[in-house]
């Protein structure tokens, strides 16, 4: 049978109710769910003579971020003091989003985000919920380094033409 715990517990996983969602400096007041992707355009390609993919490239990096939330009625608007309905908030305009943790330090962000598309969900006996989806332009980690640039062929390039100037070549 299950007691009261006088100590709190400390989880090792974050879960739903230690974030904040943040769309630039503003809390996301009624946001049910962000759902941040990346996809990066992964390419097989395939050679003759074999249905297997010879190599698997990673031909673009697009980043992108979906908040799930409440459609606010022109009075829920009007108590938290928006200043419009959400639509005229996105257009031409862009954010950096964040995901912060309990100690506000952010998990993710992602940066130079512009709204791509905005889906209403209106189903019969419950809330009408929105969802806004955003392309963003790079995805920074806890300490604001991006963590899509890695590896890649340009850097790979300034390199080796750096190490021939180098020996003369």
């Amino acid at each position: 049978m299950p007691s009261f715990n006088q100590t709190p517990l400390k989880y090792q996983v974050t879960n739903g109710n230690s974030v904040t969602i943040m769309l630039g400096d503003v809390v996301i007041g009624f946001g049910q769910t962000a759902t941040p992707t990346v996809d990066w355009g992964t390419e097989p390609l395939y050679g003759i003579g074999s249905s297997l993919p010879q190599d698997i490239q990673q031909l673009r990096i697009n980043p992108t971020v979906s908040i799930d939330q409440f459609m606010l009625t022109a009075n829920g608007i009007a108590v938290l003091g928006y200043p419009s309905t959400i639509l005229e908030v996105l257009s031409n305009n862009s954010f950096d989003f964040h995901v912060m943790d309990i100690n506000s330090v952010p998990i993710v962000s992602y940066v130079g985000c512009v709204a791509s598309n905005l889906n209403i969900n209106i189903p019969s006996n419950q809330i009408v919920t929105e969802t806004v989806s955003f392309q963003a332009r790079d995805v920074l980690d806890p300490l604001g380094n991006s963590i899509l640039t890695g590896n890649n062929a340009l850097k790979a390039a300034s390199l080796i033409g750096g190490a021939l100037n180098t020996l003369g070549i």
